[in-house]
């Protein structure tokens, strides 16, 4: 048998067959290996939970996030989809009887956009051209605006109605007017006094 035939074998270290010189040292090393074994059944044990209660917590908060922003959120996770969809800024303002909504949607016309409210999602798509369009011996150097699909989904911060919705489109912003719900106007209750009554 050659040397290049022979493989290593495993190296395997066992404390139960150890000699020990006294009887003494042998107890010692046997309590040290307890105790080593305990403590890595403990953190092993321990660690299980911690990792399950992290995850749980990170995942609410993914969740937490998705409500707030809608689609951003899904987008910004990857989860919104391949085609590639550009997302307009929006800005949400809430007034006593109203929710106003302002997309920046410059070049775009009403005719290129389409509003739908399911629940309280309010969301926007379309699409624009820029324009960009090159030819033979032609180069982009710098193409920032951005074109093709988009899509905006935004949650409302209270309960609004579905029939009572306008949108208009000038100077390249989309405002878009939701009246409250009945139950979220607020209301002046009137307080009555019994004449007559005293003290």
């Amino acid at each position: 048998m050659s040397m290049d035939d022979q493989q290593p074998e495993p190296v395997h270290v066992s404390t139960e067959e150890a000699t020990c010189s006294t009887e003494e040292a042998c107890e010692q090393t046997q309590q040290q290996t307890e105790s080593r074994a305990d403590q890595s059944r403990k953190s092993e044990s321990s660690g299980i939970p911690n990792s399950i209660d992290r995850l749980r917590s990170e995942f609410d908060k993914l969740l937490g996030v998705a409500v707030e922003q809608g689609e951003r959120a899904l987008d910004k996770l990857g989860l919104f989809g391949n085609e590639a969809v550009w997302m307009p800024r929006v800005d949400i303002l809430e007034l006593e009887d109203e929710v106003q909504v302002s997309f920046d949607l410059p070049g775009v016309t009403a005719e290129e956009i389409n509003i739908t409210l399911a629940g309280n999602m309010l969301t926007i798509t379309g699409s624009r051209s820029t324009g960009t369009t090159t030819t033979a011996g032609q180069t982009v150097r710098i193409s920032e605006r951005p074109s093709g699909q988009f899509r905006r989904s935004v949650p409302m911060p209270v309960a609004v109605d579905p029939d009572k919705v306008t949108a208009s489109v000038q100077n390249g912003i989309l405002s878009v007017v939701l009246e409250k719900s009945s139950t979220e106007k607020p209301r002046q209750i009137p307080i009555s006094s019994a004449a007559g009554t005293g003290f």
